[in-house]
């Protein structure tokens, strides 16, 4: 079992990937919005079942080929954070909006799976996270699979919880929320990068 700090830094991490925004937030905030929360939870479903996918995929290949993974560990890492701070950044100047959303149908669970599949930040998460937190580890498969485990709660409550607040959250209180998540973020990739660039 990885010790209680990298536990909650797994949970930090997770939190702060899941919870800002990008593009399946917004679709599922969107899909809260125009069609209710409850409707919302087959894509929120689907999207999260894809991001698991992603994770245990690309997690058990980096375990097997783990000598040419450390290899890339540090520059994966090192850009994954470049981008995670540019990102927060963008937050934090933010006006917080979020986009109409023109399609007529409602999106499901196979729309999810295919929306996160696609999504660029789901896999600098999965490559920066699996080679922060899962190699590092002695016992990799046990915090690999406490890692899915802990990932998959968050990214299914965070994304239920954007498609529930779609349509309850208002401009002022989406630029705190995307202000908190910012610095959330921040002090992720700062953990990060003291745990893995001497």
């Amino acid at each position: 079992m990885p010790p209680l700090e990298t536990l909650l830094a797994m949970c930090g991490f997770a939190l702060a990937s899941s919870a800002t925004p990008g593009p399946v937030n917004i679709i599922g905030a969107m899909t809260g919005a125009r069609h209710g929360a409850f409707r919302a939870l087959r894509f929120v479903g689907g999207a999260t079942a894809s991001f698991l996918a992603l994770l245990v995929i690309v997690g058990s290949g980096m375990m097997i080929g783990t000598e040419w993974v450390l290899a890339l560990a540090r520059p994966m890492t090192l850009a994954g954070s470049a981008y995670l701070l540019w990102m927060a950044w963008g937050l934090l100047r933010g006006g917080g909006g979020h986009p109409a959303d023109s399609a007529p149908g409602i999106p499901g669970f196979w729309s999810g799976v295919v929306v996160q599949g696609l999504n660029p930040k789901a896999w600098l998460a999965v490559f920066s996270s699996l080679s922060t937190f899962v190699l590092p580890l002695e016992d990799r498969t046990t915090g690999m699979a406490v890692f899915t485990i802990l990932f998959g709660a968050i990214c299914w409550l965070s994304l239920a919880a954007w498609a529930w607040g779609g349509a309850r959250i208002g401009q002022s209180q989406m630029r705190l929320f995307n202000r908190v998540m910012a610095l959330i973020l921040a002090v992720s990739v700062a953990w990060m990068l003291v745990q893995t660039v001497p």
